[in-house]
C-alpha cells in the first residue's frame, strides 16, 4: 500500500507516501495477531481510513532521533492505532508503517498521550496534537 500523504496540520509531507512493508506486517502478526483483540486481514483494509480520518493523531513526535506519527480511529467498537516513522532523506522518502493494533475502549487525548508516551522514551512536546473535527484532522493543533 503507497499513497501519498496530504496532511494539512502545517508540516510538509506531501512529497512523502505511506507504506507497508514486509518487516512492518510480520511485526505486527508477531505481536498483534494473536488473543482477542488480534490485527487479522480484514483490519488492514482500514488503514487507508485511520489515515485519511483519525479521530486523534499525534504528527511529529520524537523516539531515537527519530520523528513519527500516530493515528487513532474508532471503528465498529475497537480503537486501532497506527503508528508510522517518518523517512525523509536521499534514499527514503515515505511515512513507513511501524506498528499497528487495537483496543477495545475509545481514546479521548489525555489516554491517547499516555499510550504514545507510556514508556518514557518518547518527546511530544513539539508534535501536533490533532483531534478531528466530523472525520476531518486539524480540529486542534
Amino acid at each position: 500500500m503507497a499513497y501519498r500523504s496530504r496532511f494539512k496540520y502545517g508540516l510538509d509531507y506531501a512529497h512523502l507516501y505511506h507504506e507497508v512493508t514486509l518487516c512492518f506486517l510480520q511485526h505486527v502478526i508477531k505481536r498483534h495477531g494473536q488473543g482477542e483483540l488480534a490485527i487479522v486481514e480484514k483490519d488492514y483494509k482500514k488503514i487507508p481510513r485511520i489515515l485519511k480520518s483519525p479521530d486523534l493523531a499525534v504528527i511529529g513526535a520524537i523516539r531515537k532521533d527519530k520523528t513519527f506519527n500516530v493515528y487513532a480511529k474508532r471503528i465498529e467498537n475497537e480503537t486501532f492505532l497506527f503508528f508510522d516513522e517518518v523517512m525523509d532523506s536521499k534514499r527514503n522518502k515515505a511515512l513507513r508503517g511501524s506498528t499497528f493494533y487495537k483496543i477495545k475502549k475509545p481514546l479521548d487525548m489525555d489516554g491517547f498521550i499516555r499510550i504514545i508516551i507510556m514508556n518514557g522514551k518518547s518527546d511530544i512536546s513539539r508534535a501536533k496534537k490533532i483531534i478531528a473535527a466530523r472525520g476531518h484532522p486539524g480540529g486542534e493543533a
